[in-house]
């Protein structure tokens, strides 16, 4: 992006893409707030039901590195566009589903347009503006996860209570096919300005040597895996936890989701900053300090999630529902920083792509579909039950990683 662009122009394009990436999550887990209604109407069973969610991330796994190297050679704005129309089509398009495969490919179709926003919107930012502003613009840009999840959850909820699914659906794709529209006010640097070489050879044998140099450090592997275990649960219980509420708790959609909302708004909020500012307090001390934060912060989110699970009384699951969601997001930010960190500053993008790739591989595409189908044979406690194992591997790989973290950090840190 050329220097001369101005603060003005910056700030808008924050708050365009910001808003836009507050409806991609709001328009992928509007089908989790629906749940029950969708089963019934399409006599669905749970492993059915959790493929949609196992299908989004298998067409956004298979198509963001495409859209990456396209918004590279070609520029961002056009695919970031085509992107947020697409999902949010898409979404809409949902409305008029009558079989199952047709939801099935509406949901591809969200994986698609949101891989290719996912992948560009945040190299576009980055490409506006100078390194030290980058932190903390894209923190903005992040902390529309929760926020835009918990919306979902409270909007699919009422709409769904009152008009049914089909309406939750068509409703929660229009923001986004108006929005989309505002990407077309953004700057647009020339096509294969950022990022180039003249010979793609030259290119596709150094991105391959630095995925093989990420994979020799120890830290990025650990890291990467454990965060990968801790997505599985993540994505998996925001996927199942609505119904779960709903099936085991006996609370209504409309209460089940608004539960979900709160939590994730509060805790999820909450549990964000205090993990960036007490790991950043920690890393002050020891070098250890973000590591320790994020493993210990998994550690802990593992009794209140059982005891979520398994207690009946509503005080005591809604507590430790509260509490073992701080705890987990407590994480994302610092596991993100420590990736950066250890790659250093020629393998950031790199770092950052494989790891959104492999993260996603180990966890949200798998855990939908896997809740499901044991929830079938023996449960859907039992289904969700799931997501504790894959805190507890998430837990052990993280806290191994302390021995030599400070070793992996060295360069960083001299610098």
């Amino acid at each position: 992006m050329p220097p001369s662009v101005s603060r003005r122009t910056v700030l808008w394009a924050v708050v365009v893409l910001t808003a836009l990436n507050l409806l991609d999550y709001f328009d992928r887990y509007i089908v989790a707030s629906v749940n029950t209604l969708i089963k019934q109407d399409l006599g669905l069973s749970d492993k059915a039901f959790g493929f949609l969610g196992s299908a989004f991330f298998l067409v956004y796994l298979a198509s963001a590195p495409v859209f990456g190297y396209l918004g590279d050679r070609y520029g961002r704005r056009n695919f970031m566009f085509l992107g947020a129309a697409l999902w949010s089509l898409a979404t809409s398009l949902a409305f008029w589903v009558t079989t199952y495969p047709a939801l099935v490919v509406a949901r591809g179709l969200v994986g698609l347009g949101e891989a290719s926003f996912g992948t560009l919107a945040p190299a576009y930012l980055a490409d506006m503006l100078p390194l030290p502003q980058r932190g903390r613009v894209l923190g903005i840009f992040y902390t529309t996860i929760p926020v835009g999840a918990a919306l979902a959850y409270y909007f699919g909820g009422q709409v769904g209570a009152a008009w049914g699914w089909r309406w939750a659906f068509l409703l929660a794709g229009l923001p986004g096919l108006i929005t989309a529209g505002l990407v077309y006010t953004l700057p647009d640097p020339a096509a294969g300005s950022v990022g180039q070489t003249s010979d793609p050879h030259s290119v596709g044998r150094t991105q391959l040597q630095g995925i093989i140099e990420l994979f020799r450090i120890p830290t990025f592997v650990r890291v990467t895996i454990g965060y990968g275990f801790l997505t599985f649960a993540l994505g998996g219980l925001a996927f199942w936890m609505p119904h779960f509420l709903e099936v085991d708790k006996g609370l209504s959609l409309k209460e089940a989701n608004l539960l979900m909302a709160l939590v994730t708004t509060v805790a999820g909020g909450l549990g964000t900053l205090a993990g960036g500012f007490g790991g950043d307090w920690l890393f002050r001390r020891t070098p250890k300090g973000h590591l320790l934060v994020s493993g210990l912060g998994v550690a802990l989110a593992l009794p209140f999630g059982a005891l979520t699970i398994v207690a009946k009384e509503p005080w005591l699951y809604q507590t430790s529902l509260f509490i073992a969601v701080f705890f987990l997001f407590l994480n994302p930010g610092l596991l993100t920083t420590l990736i950066v960190s250890v790659a250093g500053p020629a393998r950031r993008a790199t770092a950052v792509a494989l790891n959104i790739i492999i993260i996603h591989f180990i966890g949200d595409m798998p855990s939908p579909f896997l809740i499901g189908w044991l929830s079938d044979l023996a449960g859907l406690a039992w289904g969700v039950s799931l997501a504790m194992v894959a805190l507890t591997i998430s837990a052990v790989i993280l806290l191994s990683g302390l021995r030599g973290v400070a070793a992996d950090l060295k360069e960083e840190v001299a610098g």
